[in-house]
């Protein structure tokens, strides 16, 4: 049966956890990360070259409060990913905002801080001038634009020219317990529904021109995963998933400005977009 997961180290696990030429494991923490190094390791993962670094999280399910250090785990670990001399990044958000287990990108546009549109002025005249160049889009899917995705954050790159791209998803787990409980990060850029068999355009450096950075946390498991008597293959997403989505939705938007806008404090950067 083919492994339907987006998180490389669900990958890893099925696979018993023996050692594999091309993959190396480290764990700290809430922290593990999957560096694949070659093509081996590529074919047996299902995954490209590259790092996956897992972060393991509180539920969001009963999450009410983000201040409690997660923020700093978040921004430190993207902070590990993005490449050097940043001086404008564009975030991503991906999906259906009209499908609760699909709407995590577009609901984290709703938490980010973008400021490109800033003039240095204005940024100088309200104490900001340190404040960092980031610009947010919400790209819909292709049912809806017609466009592709990669069609869409490529055309948006060239146009404002960012250092980097942070793309953010959601994902498919192949574990009930990973579901709202997991923030995925990836240096390799995506494949937008991959992890449920509806592969689209690849965003990556290759196909967008940029480093691309990919965040996401696990709404949905496949029902063939589930029951090994179940007819065809569904997917499935718990009850909580509006809480899971916002909740989620707003760490990583919030980790991402704290990442960027490392002269405000949280409380005031959670003031500026809340």
């Amino acid at each position: 049966m083919q492994n339907r997961t987006d998180l490389a180290l669900e990958s890893y696990e099925s696979h018993e956890q023996t050692a594999i030429d091309g993959v190396i494991v480290s764990e700290s923490n809430n922290v593990t990360t999957v560096k694949i190094t070659n093509e081996n390791g590529a074919e047996k993962l299902s995954k490209p070259i590259g790092s996956y670094v897992t972060l393991r999280v509180n539920s969001f399910v009963n999450d009410t409060d983000i201040f409690d250090g997660r923020l700093d785990e978040f921004s430190a670990v993207l902070r590990s990913l993005l490449p050097e001399g940043l001086d404008c990044v564009l975030v991503a958000g991906l999906g259906n905002k009209n499908i609760t287990a699909d709407s995590l990108g577009p609901k984290v546009n709703n938490y980010i801080l973008s400021t490109r549109h800033i003039p240095e002025e204005l940024k100088k005249a309200s104490g900001f001038e340190n404040l960092f160049s980031v610009a947010s889009i919400e790209t819909g899917v292709l049912g809806e634009t017609g466009i592709e995705t990669a069609e869409i954050i490529r055309g948006v790159a060239s146009q404002i020219k960012p250092s980097c791209i942070i793309a953010v998803d959601a994902l498919a787990a192949s574990s009930m317990e990973r579901l709202g409980t997991t923030v995925q990060f990836s240096d390799v850029g995506i494949s937008p529904g991959s992890g449920v068999g509806n592969h689209r355009h690849e965003i990556s450096e290759k196909t967008v021109g940029v480093p691309v950075i990919s965040v996401g946390i696990p709404t949905v498991v496949s029902t063939s995963l589930l029951s090994s008597g179940a007819q065809g293959e569904a997917y499935v997403t718990p009850r909580e998933i509006d809480r899971i989505s916002e909740q989620g939705a707003k760490l990583i938007g919030m980790g991402i400005n704290v990442c960027l806008q490392r002269g405000i404090s949280c409380e005031d950067l959670y003031a500026l977009v809340g």
